[in-house]
């Protein structure tokens, strides 16, 4: 337990930021989440996690150890670009759940990884790829790599760069897509630019080449949102090949695409130890290498 007390520097900044600001070895989501276990207290009382500080305030924090992940270890190929004691970086095949969840309680990445590890480090998921999305994904191997790299992502300091392969021709050699997302009114399970969408999303892309009836990409998200390339392009007219979801279509040229045309090509942060910038490339799979072959 410890109590701090607020001066009038921190007044009207949110207690969770306020918290991961001065403990820099826990994440503002390890705060929000002892907030909602009643583990954080203003002046003796129980406060929503939004709560601004005021001068004078005095907070009290009971820390908890992060719960180990229970998640049963299966053998399934991984195909690992990096690894050292702090990171690990696969190439995610298209297919592959990266985390288990409802209808999803076996077969993810992260099954894949316990029984690779061994017991000897736990798998930490700092961000996430679409089930057919294929491509490079980042897992920490301790808490100070999760949090490190958790907190590039919230501050948009981790460059992604996706290829896409997308429907129709697109005139503009480059473009910025400015546009909130949120949860489709007309499928939950979505997301779309509505007028109910509340969370920005910038996404920026370069025409890599224009074929017949389909334009090849390299995509910049400056945001992480759910889905936010496949929404996105689907908002400007123009949806990735083999999504099906969001209205991009199956069969290009003669050949047929079961899922989208959507390929985490590159990645770069700064590693957690080293503080160094590393930055890591993934090869195309099979099914984007025949699409992409023109491209060198």
């Amino acid at each position: 337990m410890q109590e701090k007390i607020i001066y009038e520097k921190f007044e009207m900044e949110r207690m969770d930021s306020y918290l991961a600001s001065i403990h820099k070895d826990y994440s503002r989501s390890y705060f929000q989440k002892l907030v909602c276990r009643k583990k954080v207290f203003v002046n003796g009382k129980s406060v929503p996690v939004s709560r601004k500080l005021r001068h004078g305030d005095v907070i009290t924090v009971e820390f908890e150890k992060e719960q180990k992940l229970r998640i049963k270890p299966e053998k399934i190929k991984l195909e690992i670009v990096y690894e050292d004691n702090d990171i690990i970086v696969v190439n995610k095949q298209s297919g592959i759940v990266v985390h288990p969840s409802y209808g999803h309680a076996s077969g993810t990445l992260l099954n894949a990884l316990m029984k690779y590890f061994g017991g000897k480090y736990d798998p930490y998921l700092v961000h996430r790829l679409d089930k057919s999305t294929s491509g490079l994904i980042i897992f920490a191997k301790n808490e100070k790599a999760k949090i490190s790299i958790s907190k590039q992502f919230q501050k948009r300091a981790v460059n992604k760069i996706y290829y896409a392969a997308v429907k129709g021709i697109i005139s503009e050699n480059k473009g910025r897509i400015e546009a909130p997302l949120g949860r489709s009114p007309q499928n939950r399970k979505l997301m779309s630019v509505n007028p109910l969408a509340k969370k920005m999303a910038i996404t920026e892309f370069k025409v890599l080449a224009r074929k017949d009836g389909y334009t090849l990409l390299e995509v910049k998200i400056i945001t992480g949102r759910t889905h936010q390339i496949r929404s996105h392009m689907k908002y400007i007219n123009h949806p990735l090949i083999g999504d099906q979801q969001y209205g991009g279509p199956e069969v290009i040229g003669g050949m047929k695409y079961e899922r989208q045309m959507l390929h985490a090509h590159n990645i770069a942060f700064t590693h957690p130890s080293t503080s160094r910038t590393v930055r890591f490339t993934a090869e195309l799979p099979n099914d984007m290498k025949e699409i992409f072959k023109t491209i060198k």
